[in-house]
């Protein structure tokens, strides 16, 4: 069984007002429109001055598992926090606050009940010439303290695939899919699993039924959404974009999948008073999509 779930950044900045939605006021909206969990985006949370980014960062994280709670909203995964694409490249990123606020995402995710943390791999910095090999290695050497940290809390770390831009731009690690099980094999624990990103996979290049059917058990978390292959990440909702939702939810039916379809896509824009109608049609969306992976 799978379970109807998207990331607390659905409900982003409030349209045409400089304030954005609490995690709470998400959840509390989620909740009524009908969503079975929640995937809390730590990322943001964990940008510079925000929630986790602060003193007080505990305290922030005990109101949003109130809120959990208190409207019965479970968080099965979470978002880490990554650097931004470029940033990756800028040899004085800053690597201390990375690190600090990713341990604070570990642990928040451990205090909201979930059982899996999503990460970025990394790409090195400033390498001219893409090496999967040394990828590999340097992915080795930065996971590392955070599975360490994970499995001493008892949670488990999900590595995402990126995107293969080979056609635009130069390539993240992991793009392929066959690169990214060679990462999670090589380090084979339980502990480290796969996060399916079906956008990322379409923007490659990559069938997404073929992808899920490839990873089999391995994946533990997924990040629903639909572009139109054209270079761009555009995080739609599935069929507004070219990704085949009919082969996919076969793919998901047939390796036994049972974790969150955590919806990752936009809803920005949308004005408030017709937030709830909008929340309410992407909880649709998604039990027919289940269906689909049900009934086949």
């Amino acid at each position: 069984m799978m379970y109807l779930s998207t990331t607390s950044s659905i409900m982003g900045r409030i349209y045409g007002s400089t304030r954005k939605y609490t995690v709470p006021e998400a959840i509390e909206a989620l909740k009524a429109a009908g969503y079975d969990r929640i995937d809390v985006s730590l990322w943001v949370l964990a940008s510079r001055g925000n929630l986790l980014d602060r003193d007080t960062w505990e305290n922030s994280v005990a109101e949003i598992a109130e809120a959990c709670d208190r409207f019965a909203l479970p968080v099965h995964q979470t978002h880490g926090n990554t650097a931004e694409g470029m940033e990756w490249d800028d040899p004085a990123y800053d690597w201390d606050y990375l690190n600090r606020t990713n341990i604070r995402c570990l642990r928040a995710t451990k205090m909201l009940g979930a059982e899996w943390m999503v990460v970025h791999p990394m790409n090195l910095p400033r390498d001219p010439l893409y090496s999967a090999k040394k990828a590999q290695e340097a992915n080795l050497r930065y996971l590392a303290p955070y599975i360490e940290e994970a499995k001493r809390l008892g949670i488990g770390i999900a590595v995402e695939n990126m995107v293969d831009f080979r056609k635009w731009r130069r390539r993240y690690c992991g793009g392929d899919i066959y690169e990214l099980i060679d990462l999670v094999d090589r380090i084979n624990d339980p502990a480290v699993r796969i996060c399916l990103d079906t956008g990322h996979a379409n923007l490659s290049g990559i069938d997404v039924g073929a992808a899920i059917r490839a990873i089999g058990p391995r994946l533990a978390a997924t990040h629903i959404n639909d572009n139109r292959d054209n270079g761009n990440d555009e995080h739609l909702f599935p069929f507004f974009g070219t990704v085949d939702w009919k082969d996919a939810m076969a793919a998901f039916r047939e390796i036994g999948y049972e974790g969150d379809f955590a919806y990752e896509a936009g809803s920005q824009r949308i004005p408030a008073e017709l937030r709830g109608e909008w929340l309410r049609y992407t909880v649709g969306l998604g039990r027919g999509l289940l269906r689909m992976a049900e009934e086949g």
